[in-house]
Order: structure tokens, then sequence, then C-alpha cells
């Protein structure tokens, strides 16, 4: 794999100026309360995830490296559920580590991410980036219409680090907030089909931030253009892509925010799914679509309401409160987070997911089909303790 090779190389080398080790452990209980439905009658479930990460970062002059792996060991009271803590989507990765460590399917499994793996070079005007990488083109604050490499899903709870795609990035930078920004990212095997390519120029104009961007990816082509501002005491976005191709569709993301005290801040979105349908039958047919295997579209109705707010109860106490709201079916995803920081590297979080809308609907045959998009997921509680080192 070439870019190991070129982290080998870095890492041999004798005078670099500085090499830095930090990371996190992190252990996670959830609880899930499944309600009773036609054909379905689980108890209730635990599972118990523990993610380890190590970075290891390296400084000399005008390069800079970083190396960062994850191992997640996961434990499940059910063979038939899967991991709801974090979403992994590496289809933009050339080569990658066998992602279970496991030999065979279980309900306990551990789980690896060679998630960094790159080098950065850094001249007078600009940055060249070859490797495994973090990469956000996005303006929006919840879905980002930009983002098609590695876009979480509003339910994944560990999104402290987007995850890594292999690209080779060039940024030139114009001014302190303007640059154009060129990058071609690698698929499966590094073939054509799979890969991406993107050019995207930002633009500070009368203190707006304005982004367009054009990316090729499987045979579709995504144009987009964003604006970051203020009005008066909010901050105000805007982010449309119009994708074309052998699919065609429009995304939009708009909303403000604005901090309504010192320790009370509210923000509100509004997303329109071009990629989606107002057919909940459908549903289950999307996942097939270019749209959710390589555009990284994750939701499925058409139109979305997202509202959060969040508060500083104290120095060391913070409570956050955000709802998705699927206009579309009429189903909901309610969370609610509290982080207390208990020293100055130890923290400890206690969350809870609510969903309603349909479960099941009944076809004429008698057979059942999903009924919406947040329906049948199940209630959730959990508790997670976090150490920074």
């Amino acid at each position: 794999m070439p870019f190991l090779f070129l982290a080998l190389l870095v890492l041999a080398e004798p005078n670099l100026a500085e090499i830095r080790l930090s990371g996190y452990a992190k252990s996670t209980l959830l609880v899930n309360k499944v309600e009773k439905a036609p054909h379905l009658d689980f108890s209730t479930s635990y599972e118990a995830q523990n993610n380890f990460r190590i970075m290891l970062d390296g400084f000399q002059n005008n390069l800079t490296w970083e190396v960062h792996y994850e191992l997640t060991p996961i434990l499940n009271s059910q063979i038939s559920l899967s991991s709801s803590f974090e979403s992994r989507n590496f289809s933009y990765r050339a080569y990658d580590l066998n992602e279970t460590l496991s030999t065979r399917k279980r309900k306990n499994k551990i789980l690896q991410n060679l998630d960094r793996l790159n080098v950065q070079f850094q001249f007078e005007d600009s940055d060249l980036t070859i490797g495994r990488q973090s990469i956000d083109l996005g303006s929006a604050r919840m879905i980002k219409p930009t983002d098609i490499f590695s876009p979480f899903d509003l339910q994944t709870i560990n999104t402290e680090y987007r995850i890594g795609v292999d690209a080779f990035r060039y940024q030139r930078h114009l001014s302190e907030l303007s640059e154009i920004d060129v990058g071609v990212i690698f698929g499966s095997k590094g073939k054509y089909e799979n890969s991406a390519a993107y050019l995207r120029i930002q633009k500070n104009f009368h203190g707006a931030d304005l982004k367009a961007s054009i990316i090729e990816y499987a045979r579709q082509t995504l144009y987009s253009f964003g604006i970051e501002r203020s009005i008066k005491k909010s901050g105000f976005w805007f982010e449309v892509g119009d994708v074309q191709g052998d699919e065609h569709y429009t995304l939009i993301s708009l909303g403000l925010d604005r901090a309504l005290s010192k320790t009370l801040f509210a923000q509100i979105e509004y997303h329109h799914n071009g990629a989606g349908t107002a057919d909940p039958l459908a549903y289950p047919r999307k996942i097939n679509e270019i749209a959710y295997r390589k555009g990284g579209v994750t939701l499925f109705g058409k139109d979305y309401l997202l509202p959060s707010i969040s508060a500083q109860i104290s120095p060391l106490f913070n409570l956050s409160f955000g709802a998705v709201f699927n206009l579309t079916d009429n189903s909901s995803f309610i969370s609610l987070l509290g982080e207390w920081s208990a020293t100055e590297n130890l923290y400890i979080d206690l969350g809870w997911y609510h969903f309603s809308g349909s479960d099941f609907l009944e076809l004429p045959s008698g057979n059942f089909t999903l009924g919406s998009e947040y329906g049948l997921n199940s209630d959730s509680v959990f508790t997670t303790l976090k150490y920074y080192f």
C-alpha cells in the first residue's frame, strides 16, 4: 500500500523535531427497549462498546504526518443486533485492514479502524496532503449536501472524528479566509469507477464565507454552493447540491443559530432530500441506489426539520436537546444528552434516544412492511465514560 510506505519513510526520519502521542478510551453501555410489534417480540437488549484510539503525530518544519488507529470491542446481548454507536462507511478507501478481527459472526466482536495515515507537505501558500485523511467540504451544520465521502448518520453516538478517506489533496491559500481546494479520493482497489475527484473554491466576501464545489463520482456529478454569514445576532447558513448523472436529485439545507444568553445556544435547520421518497414502502429499496451507496445520503424521506438547544448548566456540566422530524412520514427521533467533566481528562455522558412513528404497515397480501423511518427503532438509554491522554 503506497500510503503505508510513505508513513514508514516519515517515521524513519531521524530529524523530526517533535513526535506527539495522544488518544482516548471510551466505554459505553446502551440499553435498548424493543417494543412489541407484529412478528417481533424481543426482550430488552444490552450493548457495550469500548473504543481505544491511539494517535501518533509528527512535526518537522514544513512536514507533518499522522497515524490514528482505533480498536473497538463490542459486546451484545443478542446476536441479531448491530452496533448503533458508530456509523462506518469505508467506501472511499483503496485498501484497508479487515474491519472485523473476530473469526466468525457472533454477538461479541472486535472491530479495528486504521483511520489516519498521511503525510502533509506545507509550502509558503499551500499544503499537499497524501494518504488517509479527513475531508469535509460542506457549509451546513447537521446535514451537508456536499458531504458525500464520510457523513455520520444522525443516530451515531461517537462522532468525534470523521472517518478517514484515501486521498491526494492540494489546498492553495489565497488569503486568510479564501482558498482553492482540489483532491482525488480513491475507492476500492483504487479503481476509477470506485473513486472520486473534487474542486472547491472558498472565498470570503463582505463577511460571508462562500463555497462552490464540483465533485465527480460513480458516473455522477455534484454541483454545490454554500454560504455562511451572520445576520444581526444570528448565524445563517445555506447549502444546495444538485446531482446529475444516472440519478438526478437536489439536496438543500438552510438554518439559523443564535446565542440566547451566555449559557444557552439554539439552532434550527431545514433539509430537503431530493434523493428520498414520500412512500415509506420504498424505503428498503433506497439503499441500493447510488445516492446511498456512494453519494453520502443517509435519510429516506423528503423533508426534515432539525431543531436543537444546548445549555451550560455549570462550568462542568452541559445539557443538549435535539430532534429530527421527518415531515414526510411524521416519524421523529429525539435525543437528550448530558456531559459532565469529572476531571481535566475524564468525562461522563448520559443520553436518551426516543423514536416515534408508525412501525409497520400491513399490505393487502397480509404481509408487513416498514411504516416509517424511525417508528421501528427502539428507545435507548446510554452512558459513556471517556478518558483522554
